[in-house]
């Protein structure tokens, strides 16, 4: 897959957020509090540098086909809004882990069902996988809903299933298979 490959909803765009777009990423992710109890790389002072970084991973994931993260922005405005991505790649089980994040401003107007959506299709029909993981803490009540809202299966509750601040947590299993 060419990091240039882009997936279009009714309203959205998805796609590689650019090494230029640094700036626009460190300010979203200081400006979304409601991230920080879930993503341990995000926190009210990330920097520039810090996007670059994880930027550059991205994009070097993408180059070994190991994980494709899709920045999202709307068709129309270009507002950038926030991820989804397919991590965790196992060609040997042929299944990945999915993931999604919207920024604080966005919140609660669909972009998080409607990429998920879209990120779900990419995975089965191009990428022709046979079952994705989404793994979400016990208590992050929201993106249970969101995993729901897409049909996934919850499977129940793997002990020490990720790490957070280098630390063993629970996680939630929510499973999708293509039709």
């Amino acid at each position: 897959m060419t990091p240039d490959h882009t997936l279009l909803t009714d309203r959205l765009k998805l796609r590689m957020i650019h090494a230029d777009e640094s700036e626009r990423f460190a300010d979203a992710i200081q400006s979304s509090p409601s991230l920080y109890p879930w993503l341990d790389w995000c926190h009210s002072a990330f920097t520039v540098e810090e996007a670059m970084d994880f930027l550059m991973h991205t994009r070097l994931n993408w180059l070994k086909n190991n994980a494709y993260g899709f920045g999202i922005y709307h068709q129309q405005t270009n507002d950038f809004i926030g991820m989804v991505a397919l991590t965790d790649l196992s060609p040997s089980f042929n299944m990945g882990t999915i993931g999604y994040w919207v920024c604080d401003q966005h919140q609660s107007n669909g972009y998080a069902k409607e990429a998920l959506q879209a990120l779900i299709n990419f995975c089965f029909t191009q990428l022709h996988l046979t079952r994705l993981e989404c793994i979400c803490a016990p208590n992050n009540a929201l993106s249970h809903h969101i995993a729901l809202s897409c049909g996934a299966e919850k499977e129940g509750l793997a002990r020490n299933r990720y790490l957070f601040d280098g630390k063993p947590k629970d996680g939630i299993v929510f499973s999708f298979i293509p039709k």
